[in-house]
């Protein structure tokens, strides 16, 4: 009996150690993968990212099922990413509508902190071959943004609800304008034209933009006798 629980013991830690090696080469892939697809989907090349990341070619398809399946949890880790920034919002010494308002902020730091991540967060429903390499990871990857800006949406109700937001700007509609703009900010970034703007250049746009939003949505009885907000622009 005492051969078969240390025969059992030996087995479980092989497996757990496995499992752990497992998980380390998953994570390395990921890591050099979004470097790689930083540069354009098409333009990744397996090989390469095998090379780099110090496996097979198989390896990666072993994991992810093909390039495509790869961009799919690249994408899915980018969003969890990004809830975690947002989840920074809510905080108790902040009002309603500076919560929502330290959303923006947020965005610019996940950028700022994870600039390759920012293809897989503002990605844009994925064409034929993304969406049919995993469609469970692609309805799940779908599924988690709109959960995400769900969020979001949730901060501008509770500003509403409190009375420091107009409640004629539809917290839905405003929360994916927001979202909409915040990307195509940060997507300046991504150009190679005299569009191009620096990091510091975006930083300057969407803090500029925040406080736009900020006098916009704040509501009459929330703003003070020269008519301004009285909703800090709080850097979390």
């Amino acid at each position: 009996m005492a051969q078969v629980r240390e025969a059992d013991t030996a087995g479980g830690t092989r497996k757990g150690r496995l499992g752990r090696r497992r998980e380390r080469t998953h994570r390395r892939i990921l890591d050099v993968a979004e470097q790689l697809f930083g540069a354009g989907y098409q333009n990744a090349r397996m090989e390469e990212l095998a090379e780099s990341a110090d496996v097979s070619v198989g390896s990666i398809y072993v994991h992810f099922g093909n390039k495509a399946g790869l961009y799919l949890a690249l994408a899915e880790r980018a969003l969890d990413q990004f809830a975690a920034y947002l989840e920074q919002a809510r905080r108790p010494e902040y009002s309603p509508l500076e919560q929502a308002m330290a959303c923006g902020e947020l965005y610019l730091r996940f950028h700022l902190e994870h600039p390759n991540s920012f293809r897989f967060l503002a990605f844009d429903g994925f064409g034929t071959e993304l969406r049919q390499a995993d469609r469970e990871l692609s309805d799940r990857v779908g599924e988690r943004l709109d959960e995400i800006i769900g969020v979001f949406q949730g901060y501008i109700e509770a500003a509403v609800a409190a009375g420091e937001a107009d409640p004629s700007f539809p917290p839905k509609e405003t929360a994916r304008f927001l979202w909409g703009a915040w990307n195509g900010v940060v997507s300046f970034s991504l150009r190679n034209d005299r569009m191009a703007l620096t990091d510091e250049e975006i930083a300057a746009c969407l803090r500029l933009g925040r406080r736009l939003t900020n006098e916009g949505l704040t509501a009459p009885a929330f703003r003070d006798a020269d008519g301004r907000t009285r909703a800090r622009l709080i850097d979390p």
